[in-house]
């Protein structure tokens, strides 16, 4: 089983290699929401200095693309060629690094709901062009994506999401998913997918503090029924932080 971090609190890509390594971690996630991660203006001297530590610790890079203000569902012809334009930076530098993977979060739709309705009248009928925006997205950075896997996580995940993955995993196109096991998912869709599942996020939810990203076992998630979605190629990734309790997380998982 691989298994890595979620690299948030590290001083830099040096700091974070070596707690991976003290750890007993295989690989490292960088999040690249993380200033102090950012591969733009890297020199290429300065990416081989990371990609030779990383080897000679014998730890893998792997990277959580930006998503809390970046979304995939960005339609506005300015904004969405500059976010794919960022995404195909990124993805450059991260070939060169010899990254395995990168995840990535679809993001949110717009949404206008009608005072006295449940559902969104407005994303019904706009369901078919958010999800051709999110296919054609996704297209654009498989298509830039080199030797990097594109892992799609199940953030937010709903309908729309599910159909544009879904068109591309049914044509045999590079698209690759990441299960949080603390976030909502739909059974079925990754029962139906289990082979294209790359990575998994592993994290508890303390329903006390009503918050995830906690150490496992001080939850309530049945992390035992999620060991159906595992395969050889799954990437187990602890986003727990800081480093030292994504280690107790580590071993607790192997308990169970």
């Amino acid at each position: 089983m691989k298994t890595g971090y979620h690299v948030v609190y590290a001083r830099d890509y040096f700091q974070g290699i070596d707690d991976a390594q003290a750890f007993g971690f295989d690989f490292a996630q960088f999040e690249l929401g993380v200033p102090e991660y950012y591969l733009d203006g890297l020199p290429p001297t300065q990416l081989r200095a990371i990609r030779d530590y990383a080897d000679g610790h014998g730890v893998e890079l792997t990277f959580h693309a930006p998503g809390d203000n970046v979304s995939l569902f960005a339609d506005y012809p300015c904004v969405r060629r500059g976010n794919l334009e960022q995404f195909k930076r990124i993805l450059e530098q991260a070939n060169l690094l010899h990254a395995r993977h990168m995840t990535v979060h679809a993001g949110d739709t717009s949404a206008f709901k009608q005072s006295g309705h449940v559902d969104d009248d407005f994303l019904s009928a706009h369901a078919k062009y958010y999800e051709d925006v999110l296919y054609e997205n996704l297209s654009d950075l498989i298509t830039n994506a080199g030797g990097v896997l594109i892992c799609l996580e199940n953030y937010h995940l709903n309908e729309i999401i599910m159909r544009a993955a879904q068109r591309l995993i049914g044509e045999g196109r590079e698209l690759w998913l990441t299960l949080d096991v603390a976030k909502p998912y739909d059974y079925e869709f990754y029962r139906r997918n289990k082979k294209a599942i790359r990575e998994m996020h592993i994290h508890d939810i303390n329903p006390a503090i009503g918050r995830s990203h906690q150490t496992v076992g001080t939850g309530n998630i049945d992390f035992a029924f999620f060991k159906q979605f595992y395969g050889p190629d799954v990437y187990m990734n602890f986003e727990v932080r800081p480093v030292e309790e994504a280690a107790k997380s580590k071993l607790a998982l192997e308990a169970i």
